[in-house]
């Protein structure tokens, strides 16, 4: 079937959108009584915003090297020790005492069979709901419609411009564990584990701001976005293209809706 890879990204963003909500929910209460603290020290601040980015151009960058210098062990290490954190709070959340048994069987999984794009997938799937839900805990509706906007940005250079991105990519492939693979045909189609995590960023901080409903109607509309990408790549042979700037533009307008309809 020609939309099985677009039905499979469907439930992919699904499954994380709503983990992520939930976890998000505990989260920001967690965060409002003091249990816990955010992961930046001025959420209200629109510059926080830029200072997650420059963390994510170092974090780029160093890999950009690693990838240069053939050091893939210790991008191997990087990407197992962000599986293990981002499994173990997602499922902790999730599950409880018995959520850290499933992480490190995942966790296990993961190391054995890491080059099995269907175990990578569903790994993935429970690594990214508890890092996604914790930053857009940790920042406020303003900050994160700037850093969604940044990266929108800063995705259409990396692809187009300075084509960085695909250089990650596809050093990526079979190298790094971080990127997931879409079976379409006699190829896979990649996507990037940032391109599921800032929606959720997004739609978290609309909760913490908003409402849940607010928060549903966002991500319906990045969800609409990554939809409309997806139908675009599936028609066509060989094509790179940014993901987040269709995601992002759908959970804006996504947003927009939700204040009319509420």
């Amino acid at each position: 079937m020609k939309y099985e890879p677009l039905i499979l990204i469907i439930l992919l963003y699904v499954s994380i959108q709503l983990m992520g909500l939930q976890i998000g929910h505990e989260l920001i209460e967690k965060i409002e009584s003091g249990e816990i603290l955010p992961v930046v020290e001025e959420p209200e601040n629109p510059l926080t915003s830029l200072t997650i980015f420059v963390y994510i151009l170092i974090g780029t960058g160093i890999l950009l090297l690693l990838l240069k210098f053939g050091l893939y062990f210790i991008i191997r290490i990087m990407s197992f020790f962000f599986l293990l954190i981002g499994l173990s709070f997602t499922l902790w959340f999730l599950f409880g005492v018995i959520g850290l048994l499933l992480a490190a069987a995942l966790f296990i999984l993961s190391i054995w069979k890491s080059k099995n794009p269907a175990v990578m997938n569903i790994v993935l799937i429970f690594t990214i709901p508890g890092i996604g839900a914790l930053f857009g805990s940790s920042i406020a509706f303003i900050p994160a419609l700037i850093l969604i906007l940044i990266l929108s940005a800063y995705d259409l250079v990396a692809v187009f411009g300075t084509k960085h991105m695909i250089t990650l990519a596809e050093g990526a492939k079979d190298k790094i564990p971080l990127m997931f693979a879409i079976p379409f045909g006699d190829r896979f189609l990649g996507l990037g584990t940032g391109d599921l995590a800032v929606p959720l960023i997004f739609s978290v901080s609309v909760l913490r701001d908003y409402s849940f409903t607010n928060a549903i109607i966002t991500a319906a509309g990045g969800l609409i976005g990554i939809a409309l990408l997806f139908v675009y790549i599936l028609n066509k042979k060989e094509c790179a293209l940014p993901a987040l700037p269709p995601i992002c533009a759908g959970l804006i307008v996504g947003f927009g809706v939700s204040l009319m309809v509420l």
